[in-house]
């Protein structure tokens, strides 16, 4: 099939959730021999195996540069492709017969989880026009059922994917002294904060060697805290292969594929509840999930429990393999194929 990518972005330039699945998924139809154009603001990423028509970008300021996608993306001439497949941003698009669209997560949940009234009111406004793209003729997809429950027209649920041929364990990697990573930001759904607290209090008096790794976009300094910044996929992979524990203290996830990324690598993932984690993890088998208040607790369990910790890195081996990035390609060709034989 001839495929055209609409994405925002790539990770040549902002590796963050939808560009990085956008380019994995795009990636893996290659492999299966399908021919993928991405239509996009970033310059396509060294040694991808699909093409990259980048969009001019004309700046402007936030609300604006909101929009902008959406105007780009209808102004693309697309009648070439078979498919026509919208990572975000097509509510000024036409519908169409051979249109998917893909939902990350819904801006309703952004907005109940929002730090601030105005990040609320920017979310729901937000989630308006999400509504707009689900009314719009074509296939929607949503990575998970907690998608498809903020956006009911969503019937189709295609979750994110994990490269299993980057992604994997390495013997001898794991840190001497008890580790933990946290990728995120302080001051959002993320709650690194929380977990920098929990780690300062609750971890360090019992564990004086811990050591916290942050990779974000923040720098905190702090005693056995590390940030290197953003970093690359490599560096990433090796990180999640150091830490004893992968913490994912959000509040809320549109899926959580970070958790798939560390069971992959072989770590043992701590995660309070949230709906998207919940359809990752089975608590206490691949696992564990806790409440924010009980995040120290849990962690402390499962530092001091070897036994624990080994028994939830081998199921979150097993449990990695149903998110192989090439397996939900092949789910996305079902759904091509569908659209392609419709009368």
């Amino acid at each position: 099939m001839k495929i055209a990518f609409f994405s925002k972005q790539l990770p040549s330039d902002e590796p963050n959730g939808v560009s990085v699945q956008a380019d994995r998924l795009a990636g893996a139809l290659c492999g299966l021999g399908h021919d993928v154009t991405c239509f996009s603001f970033s310059p396509r990423p060294e040694g991808a195996p699909y093409r990259v028509t980048v969009l001019p970008w004309n700046g402007g300021g936030r609300l604006l540069r909101k929009f902008r996608p959406a105007l780009a993306f209808r102004a693309v001439g697309a009648g070439d492709f078979d498919i026509t497949h919208f990572h975000g941003d097509d509510w000024l698009c036409p519908g169409s017969r051979k249109r998917v669209r893909t939902f990350y997560g819904s801006a309703l949940f952004e907005a109940l989880h929002a730090k601030s009234p105005l990040r609320f009111l920017y979310q729901a406004f937000f989630y308006k026009l999400e509504w707009i793209s689900c009314l719009r003729r074509g296939a929607l997809a949503g990575i998970s059922r907690a998608t498809a429950r903020g956006l009911p027209l969503v019937k189709n649920v295609v979750t994110c994917g994990v490269p299993l041929d980057r992604f994997s364990p390495a013997e001898g990697a794991k840190t001497a002294a008890p580790s933990i990573l946290f990728i995120g930001d302080f001051n959002s759904r993320k709650r690194g904060g929380l977990l920098l607290k929990v780690f300062q209090k609750e971890l360090l008096p019992v564990f004086p060697d811990c050591r916290l790794t942050v990779v974000g976009p923040e720098k905190i300094t702090a005693p056995n805290v590390s940030c290197p910044g953003r970093i690359g996929e490599a560096a990433l992979i090796a990180e999640y292969r150091k830490a004893w524990i992968y913490a994912l203290p959000s509040s809320y996830e549109g899926f959580g594929v970070p958790a798939i990324e560390a069971m992959a690598c072989g770590t043992a993932v701590v995660a309070t509840h949230n709906a998207g984690i919940a359809e990752i993890i089975t608590h206490e088998k691949n696992g564990l999930i806790c409440s924010a208040q009980s995040l120290g607790f849990s962690l402390l369990r499962a530092l001091k429990d070897q036994v624990l910790r080994n028994c939830l890195t081998g199921n979150g081996l097993t449990r990695a393999k149903d998110f192989d990035i090439v397996a939900i390609a092949r789910r996305y060709e079902e759904i091509y194929t569908s659209l392609i034989n419709q009368k």
